[in-house]
């Protein structure tokens, strides 16, 4: 029977840093997991698919810090800071905490494996071959520098009465390997025929420790 574990919760404290940072006391503890599920949700729903890659909070008394890495900084802060003022000003009242947002923007789009999943997933929704996108992918990202890359499509594709799994692969990718690099990503296509699972793992080289 195979054992499966979530590559980034495999990988903190080695390669991968908390996307949380908070002190929590006994019952204080489900409750900030579940207001950080919630602004990750807010956030993610303001947005369109392939536009947020992550986001990490920080909470420190009544004062919240959010990192935000994004594909286009521009759509997220808006013409005149509107869209950023916005969501800042709907987090505060969700959360009644300060809230202040760093804005990053993703480097490489073919090495962000969360960007890779949501443009694949939307891909789908457009009614475009998995086969043939999954392909393009995996040239890309390869062509950026990745050493590898793998990725899973599930549910039933291309509208069959079977749901299957597609899985592709080119390159390394060891996910056993705690100093691999492995960037993950996952996100749902959701078609007239039922929601498809997109899985992405890209290996974009070993963490040296000194």
């Amino acid at each position: 029977m195979g054992q499966k574990i979530h590559p980034i919760g495999f990988r903190i404290g080695v390669s991968e840093p908390w996307r949380s940072r908070w002190f929590a006391r006994g019952k204080d503890y489900p409750a900030k997991v579940l207001l950080d599920f919630n602004v990750r949700k807010l956030i993610k729903q303001r947005f369109r698919k392939g536009i947020v890659s992550r986001v990490d909070i920080q909470q420190r008394g009544d004062r919240m810090t959010l990192g935000m890495l994004v594909t286009r900084k521009g759509e997220v802060i808006g013409r005149g800071y509107a869209t950023r003022d916005q969501l800042v000003a709907d987090i505060e009242k969700l959360t009644g905490m300060e809230v202040k947002l760093d804005i990053q923007e993703v480097r490489h789009w073919d090495l962000d494996s969360q960007t890779v999943a949501e443009n694949l997933a939307a891909a789908i929704e457009r009614r475009i071959s998995p086969r043939f996108q999954m392909k393009r992918i995996m040239e890309n990202t390869m062509n950026a520098g990745a050493e590898g890359i793998k990725i899973q499509v599930s549910g039933r594709i291309d509208g069959k009465e079977m749901s299957r799994t597609m899985t592709v692969r080119t390159g390394r990718v060891p996910l056993s390997t705690l100093s691999a690099r492995i960037d993950y990503g996952f996100s749902e296509a959701a078609t007239s025929y039922g929601i498809l699972g997109v899985k992405v793992w890209i290996f974009t080289g070993v963490t040296v420790r000194g």
